[in-house]
């Protein structure tokens, strides 16, 4: 690599980035060959490999460029409720308006899963766990709204039911209508809020 032309090497590396993200989630991670990538890129193979030693280090820039993580604290931090039932109700909404605005966040997480055991979902978390945890300690202030349970577990709860809540569309076979979405993400909100068992 020319290190005495930064800037055409970087362009050139958002380029790589770009053009892998684009890939994998059209084809998968294993659908997708580094010949591919460096078409994609309008690049010579060698050249590619210039850049990134192999397919996994590529998803891993990829993962970094386009981490999940992100988005779901900029819909956590930039919501706001008086109480803990409105912060819940705000957050809620947000997370599942921004996934839904972007698709390919739950794609590049299943390839992650599947393909690198959640591996790259780990490494990135301790920098974003703190921020995460600050959500839950915010709510945590209304007492008595919600039970005495360590913040992990909180904060499984909430991504158990918000962030899965496209994939629950998969799962059962029938996506949720755009008019009937906010029904059914209050739905959930007072299950994390109340509880799904009377009594």
């Amino acid at each position: 690599m020319n290190e005495r032309s930064p800037l055409p090497n970087t362009h050139a590396r958002q380029q790589i980035v770009a053009a892998s993200h684009r890939l994998f989630l059209e084809q998968g991670y294993h659908g997708t060959s580094m010949r591919q990538i460096a078409k994609e890129s309008q690049m010579a193979l060698g050249s590619l490999y210039n850049y990134f030693p192999g397919k996994e280090d590529l998803f891993g820039a990829v993962f970094e460029a386009f981490n999940p993580y992100l988005i779901l604290l900029l819909a956590l931090e930039n919501s706001q409720g008086a109480n803990a039932d409105a912060l819940v109700h705000t957050a809620a909404r947000r997370m599942v308006t921004a996934l839904s605005a972007r698709p390919d966040l739950v794609k590049l997480v299943f390839i992650d899963v599947v393909e690198f055991q959640g591996r790259h979902l780990q490494q990135s978390y301790p920098e974003v766990a703190p921020r995460m945890e600050r959500f839950i300690q915010r709510l945590q202030r209304d007492p008595g709204v919600l039970r005495t349970l360590p913040t992990e577990s909180l904060l499984r709860g909430f991504f158990g039911l918000f962030y899965t809540f496209h994939m629950t569309d998969m799962l059962l076979g029938s996506p949720t209508d755009p008019e009937t979405q906010p029904a059914a993400v209050q739905d959930l909100v007072e299950i994390y809020l109340h509880g799904i068992l009377a009594g």
